[in-house]
C-alpha cells in the first residue's frame, strides 16, 4: 500500500524503510563504522538497490538527524519516512495519511507544526495520531523551519526586560554621534516622520504615534521605529503612557533581523545619547551644573548620558510631580549630588546646562532666568502642537538643531518661524556639522539652544547598537 502511494516498487519501498529505520537506530547507538555492515545485512533486491541503500546510509551518517529537522517542502516518500521514523506510526497507517496531508498543504513537519489538531483531523488523521505529529513537529527549530520555506531566517524577538537589561545609554553615544556626522554629510537616508493622532475617549487617549526610520550609509542594518506617547490615561490602569517597537532590518538582504518590544526605551536612549553629544560639543568642561526641567523617563536617561561625558556634575531638578523621587534615584545610581528646586526660575539661575523634556504643552522657562552662557537642550517639542521655549530665547541664541527640515515643522524653530522672528536660514548649524567640525561649537559665553526632535539617523544608530548587543545573547 505504501509503495503504491509513493509510486515505487514494493521491494524498493521495503528497502528504503528498513534502511531509514535501521539508520535511525544505528546512528544513535553505534559508531558510524557499522553503517556499511548494516546496509549489507539488508536483503538486496538487486545490486543497484543495494548500492542505493548504502548511499542512503552514508547520507544519514553525514547528517544524523535529518528526520527530526526536515522543514522544507517534502516529497510523499520523505513525509512518509518522517511519519514512520520520527512520529512512530506504522507504515500502512502513515501511508494512508500522507497523500491527504500533502494535498492539503501539510507537506513538511514545519507545515504540520503550524496546524491545529482539528485541522489535521479534518485531513483524516486520527486525533491521537494528530497529537503525536504535532508533538514531534513542535520540536523543530523555528529558524531552520522558516529558513527552509522562505530562504530567510525569521527575526529574533526581544522583550522589554531583555532589552532594558542589556542595552545602556552609554553604549549608544558614540554610534549616535557618528550618525549625526553622517547625517550632516548627506550619508543618511531619513524620511520625514509619520504622525498618527489618536482620539481621546472616556477611557483612553488622546495619544500620538510616531513612525521614524533611517539608514546610515555603510551600516549593516537599517531601522524602522514606531513609538506611541501621551496615552496618559494608561496610568490609572497601572500601565505606562505609551509603547513602541523597533524593527531592525538587514541592509544586505532586506530581511527583518530583530523585532524589539522596547516600549520607547530605545527611543529614550537615543534621545539621551543626542543630549550627551550636545554637552560634549557645545559646553565648556567647567559647565558642570546641570538642571533638568521635567523628571520623567527621558530626564533619567539624559542624566545618565550627561554623567558619561561630564562625570562629577552637580544636578538640579524641577517638576510639578516626581522631582524628589528623581533626585533620590539619580543620586543613588550615579553617585552624584542632586537638588530639588522650588521653581524653574531657581533651576535656571543655578544651571550652566538646562535639559527640558516635558510634554511640550506650555513654555517652561524665561530668558531673564538664564545664565548668559547657558546651554539649553530641548527635547520636548516633536510635533506642531508643542513648544517648550519662548521665541525670544530661540531667536536670541546660537540655535543648533538635529535636522533643519524637521525642526521647522515640528520643533522649537516652528514657533519662531510662525512669529516671524526667524527663518530656516537663521539656524546656526545642525548638530552633525558641529560633530564634523565644519561649524564651530561653543566659542565663548554665548547662549546656545540645541533643539532635538529626534531623527531616523538616531533610530538607525541605536537599532544597530541594540542588535549587536542582543543578538550576542
Amino acid at each position: 500500500f505504501a509503495a503504491k502511494r509513493m509510486k515505487i516498487s514494493r521491494d524498493t519501498c521495503i528497502a528504503r524503510m528498513l534502511t531509514r529505520r535501521l539508520a535511525a537506530t544505528t546512528t544513535r547507538v553505534f559508531s558510524t563504522a557499522l553503517i556499511p555492515a548494516a546496509a549489507r545485512q539488508l536483503a538486496p533486491v538487486s545490486a543497484a538497490l543495494s548500492a542505493e541503500n548504502a548511499e542512503l546510509m552514508q547520507s544519514i551518517v553525514a547528517n544524523p538527524t535529518p528526520m527530526d529537522l526536515i522543514s522544507a517542502q517534502a516529497t510523499e516518500a520523505e513525509l512518509l519516512e518522517w511519519c514512520t521514523t520520527s512520529v512512530g506510526l506504522r507504515e500502512d497507517v502513515a501511508a494512508g495519511y500522507v497523500a491527504t496531508l500533502v494535498a492539503e498543504g501539510f507537506d513538511s513537519p514545519a507545515a504540520i507544526a503550524m496546524a491545529s489538531t482539528d485541522e489535521l483531523t479534518r485531513a483524516r488523521v486520527r486525533q491521537g495520531h494528530a497529537r503525536m505529529m504535532l508533538a514531534r513537529a513542535s520540536e523543530l527549530k523555528p529558524a531552520r523551519a522558516a529558513k527552509a520555506k522562505t530562504g530567510l531566517a525569521p527575526p529574533r524577538l526581544f522583550d522589554y526586560p531583555t532589552i532594558t537589561a542589556n542595552v545602556k545609554v552609554a553604549d549608544a553615544i558614540d554610534a549616535v554621534e557618528e550618525a549625526f556626522g553622517k547625517l550632516a554629510q548627506g550619508k543618511v537616508d531619513v524620511p520625514f516622520p509619520m504622525h498618527i493622532g489618536i482620539d481621546e475617549t472616556s477611557g483612553a487617549g488622546p495619544g500620538d504615534c510616531h513612525i521614524k526610520g533611517g539608514y546610515v550609509s555603510g551600516a549593516k542594518t537599517f531601522t524602522v521605529k514606531l513609538a506611541c506617547v501621551s496615552f496618559y490615561k494608561n496610568l490609572s490602569h497601572g500601565l505606562p503612557p505609551g509603547g513602541g517597537i523597533f524593527v531592525v532590518m538587514s541592509a544586505e538582504n532586506g530581511a527583518p533581523l530583530g523585532i524589539m518590544q522596547e516600549n520607547r526605551f530605545l527611543t529614550d536612549l537615543r534621545t539621551g545619547a543626542a543630549g550627551a553629544v550636545s554637552v560634549k560639543h557645545l559646553t565648556k568642561p567647567e559647565h558642570n551644573q546641570i538642571g533638568f526641567i521635567g523628571t520623567g523617563a527621558i530626564a533619567k536617561v539624559q542624566a545618565r548620558a550627561a554623567a558619561a561625558v561630564r562625570p562629577g556634575f552637580k544636578g538640579f531638578a524641577y517638576a510639578f510631580a516626581g522631582g524628589e523621587e528623581f533626585c533620590a534615584e539619580m543620586e543613588a545610581e550615579l553617585g552624584l549630588d542632586f537638588t530639588m528646586c522650588t521653581s524653574a526660575k531657581e533651576l535656571c539661575n543655578r544651571s550652566d546646562v538646562v535639559f527640558t523634556q516635558t510634554p511640550g504643552s506650555e513654555i517652561v522657562l524665561d530668558k531673564k532666568w538664564l545664565r548668559p552662557h547657558a546651554t539649553i537642550i530641548a527635547s520636548g517639542s516633536d510635533q506642531p502642537t508643542k513648544q517648550e521655549l519662548p521665541v525670544d530665547v530661540i531667536a536670541g541664541s546660537k540655535y543648533v538643531c538635529d535636522l533643519v527640515k524637521q525642526v521647522a515643522r515640528v520643533g522649537e524653530l516652528r514657533s519662531a518661524i510662525a512669529a516671524k522672528a526667524m527663518t530656516e536660514t537663521d539656524v546656526y548649524a545642525e548638530l552633525g556639522e558641529i560633530v564634523n567640525g565644519t561649524k564651530a561649537g561653543r566659542t565663548g559665553n554665548e547662549l546656545i539652544v540645541v533643539d532635538l526632535t529626534g531623527t531616523g539617523a538616531q533610530d538607525a544608530a541605536i537599532g544597530q547598537v541594540a542588535w549587536d548587543r542582543l543578538n550576542a545573547l
